[in-house]
């Protein structure tokens, strides 16, 4: 038990080390066209004391929701080179070449999907399998891997459109007493914005909310922060905490930026009761 606990900290420890390589930028973005190749190059580092070999290649890209299916563009690309060598604390630039199906304007989507992914082996590591009957012995490589996020919109298909859907305000009760003699911690309220992509872009929607008391007096601002990219078709939840506001009526005011120029707004009233309750007010029409 003690050997096999060493082990896997020794592990955890060395993995750190391991991640020499970085790779800028750190995702593609690109607008593409029907058979029109589009170029660009990545700035490769190798931030390590020793030499590694570094790999190109594409795959698909990793939905965090599994229900979605959006069309892929991972056989689209070609670096030039593939596979190259840096030593310690070099760099060096890496072409990569785009060329899109002509037949792409026959689809209906508005963004292809996928990843470039970056492997690194050390410098030294064989590719050929060992001769027949020669013995060999067993050795374990850790191969680290980076994964660019690739965004390919089609020019002209670009449909940005977000819908902004129901606001629900909670109350989260704090679990338990104080420990050693400190205050138990404050009730929460958790409200939680859905919004929805129906557009055929990706977006990455930002924005603030603003709570009001009964009287009109602001009683509590901050900015939602920006978010995970919302592909076609997806759908998200945004929460907020803040300590749970004293007994009255709130309305709570929301704005969504899901690009430049294009805000979105919603709002939604709750009451906090005078036992701590938080009750939803239903939204009229």
């Amino acid at each position: 038990m003690k050997t096999g606990l060493f082990f896997l900290l020794t592990a955890f420890c060395l993995l750190p080390s391991v991640f020499a390589v970085e790779v800028e930028p750190t995702r593609l973005e690109l607008k593409i066209a029907p058979g029109q190749p589009v170029s660009g190059e990545l700035q490769i580092a190798n931030k390590g004391v020793k030499p590694v070999e570094v790999r190109l290649s594409t795959g698909p890209y990793r939905f965090l929701d599994p229900k979605l299916k959006l069309p892929s563009c991972q056989d689209w690309f070609r670096f030039e080179p593939a596979r190259l060598t840096l030593a310690a604390g070099a760099a060096t630039a890496v072409a990569y070449t785009v060329t899109p199906p002509k037949n792409l304007d026959v689809d209906t989507a508005g963004e292809y999907l996928g990843a470039i992914l970056v492997d690194q082996y050390p410098a030294d590591q064989p590719d050929t399998a060992p001769a027949a009957g020669k013995k060999t012995s067993a050795k374990l490589t850790i191969v680290p891997r980076l994964a660019l996020a690739v965004y390919m919109m089609v020019e002209g298909k670009e449909r940005v459109e977000v819908k902004v859907g129901k606001l629900t305000a909670e109350k989260l009760a704090s679990e338990g007493g104080g420990i050693g003699g400190r205050a138990a911690a404050p009730d929460l309220l958790k409200m939680t914005v859905a919004l929805k992509n129906l557009g055929t872009v990706h977006v990455r929607p930002s924005g603030a909310y603003a709570l009001f008391q009964e009287d009109g007096h602001l009683y509590h601002a901050a900015p939602l922060g920006k978010s995970m990219p919302l592909l076609p078709t997806g759908s998200m939840t945004v929460p907020s905490l803040l300590p749970l506001p004293p007994a009255g009526r709130y309305r709570w005011v929301l704005t969504v930026e899901v690009k430049e120029g294009t805000v979105l707004q919603e709002e939604s009233s709750f009451e906090v009761t005078p036992e701590g309750d938080v009750v939803q007010k239903e939204k009229k029409g």
